[in-house]
């Protein structure tokens, strides 16, 4: 049976949430193709590293794929372009899956560009859906900053297709007790040959440090404090003050980018991220389909706009009426006299 692979990512040995919408996605697809194909996982570890090996529960609380490959070997102890793309390299001409899936993080779209080139394979970046059909490959991305989309069609003459999935598109899916009671995939460890000048990174593993809350990438953010048109150039400091005292990530919406008053990269909504964070709280943002397009995903949306009529609170959990500067600094003065936490 043909297969479709989600290759796993790990952050210091750790799952992180957007497996779980990688593999959602490819289990959509895979309930398209009518038993013609199967879902199966990839993970890359040394030897000593069994995470997945003890309690892959832990990468499938979900979702759960037919079969695990586990690739192991010494120089999969950390993340190179080296390893990772001969190890998978390897197995594509051990066992030439239909498609390979990830997602978009640094390290996902760092090898696998990389191993299409290698391989000559079809490569689709940071898609926003994909699907089969006909012996071809569907997907949908995002053009011009998100201004406009388009899905693409890709002839699969040469197999496997690699594909990277953009992070936050869909969100953690809850876990159904049907799935719950689904047993584990059948683990199939495999410890690849890999040539000697693979094994060795031209790169010096020197650390690791962790950025601080504010600074965290949007699609990875647990708690996210957003601001708009509403607050200013100068809010966006206060912005800064208050998501660094409730350990959050700091994001804006597109006038905020446009004008200069934040980096780009940490804009929301169609022309920009799209998120999942537990809490989200957008400070004077109106709520325009264009930002609220990004935050669909959100557990729990607070709001915090003057315009009792502003298009934000009809998402929002909790509305805070006011101006959110003001509101922003109380918010501070509390919180340094009685940290989180403390």
């Amino acid at each position: 049976m043909a297969e479709l692979w989600v290759v796993l990512q790990e952050q210091e040995g750790l799952p992180p949430e957007y497996n779980q919408e990688v593999l959602a996605e490819a289990q959509e697809v895979v309930n398209q193709q009518a038993g013609s194909l199967q879902l199966c996982a990839v993970q890359l570890r040394a030897p000593h590293l069994s995470s997945a090996e003890e309690s892959p529960e832990a990468f499938f609380r979900t979702i759960v794929p037919e079969r695990l490959y586990i690739l192991e070997h010494p120089a999969l102890e950390r993340y190179t372009t080296e390893s990772y793309v001969a190890a998978l390299s390897w197995l594509i001409r051990e066992r030439t899956p239909t498609l390979i899936v990830t997602s978009a993080t640094a390290n996902g779209q760092d090898w696998a560009p990389r191993l299409a080139a290698q391989l000559g394979l079809p490569f689709v970046a940071r898609c926003l859906g994909f699907s089969l059909e006909q012996n071809a490959l569907l997907s949908l991305r995002a053009l011009y900053g998100g201004r406009a989309y388009v899905q693409t069609r890709t002839r699969l003459q040469r197999r496997p297709a690699l594909v990277t999935f953009a992070p936050g598109t869909r969100g953690t899916p809850p876990a159904s007790s049907s799935q719950q009671r689904r047993p584990l995939p059948e683990k199939i460890l495999y410890r690849p040959s890999l040539p000697v000048e693979e094994q060795r990174s031209r790169l010096q593993h020197i650390g690791i440090e962790a950025p601080a809350a504010e600074e965290v990438e949007l699609e990875a953010a647990e708690k996210i404090v957003a601001g708009g048109r509403g607050v200013g150039r100068e809010g966006f400091a206060e912005i800064a003050t208050f998501a660094r005292l409730v350990g959050a990530a700091v994001g804006a919406s597109r006038v905020a980018t446009d004008r200069g008053w934040i980096e780009p990269e940490r804009q929301i909504g169609a022309t920009g991220k799209s998120v999942s964070p537990r809490l989200y709280i957008a400070c004077g943002i109106s709520g325009a389909a264009q930002h609220t397009s990004g935050i669909r995903e959100a557990q729990t949306i607070i709001a915090i706009n003057p315009d009792r009529n502003a298009p934000i609170f009809a998402l929002a959990d909790l509305g805070l009426l006011g101006d959110a500067r003001e509101i922003l600094r109380r918010a501070i003065q509390l919180l340094q006299e009685e940290p989180v936490g403390a």
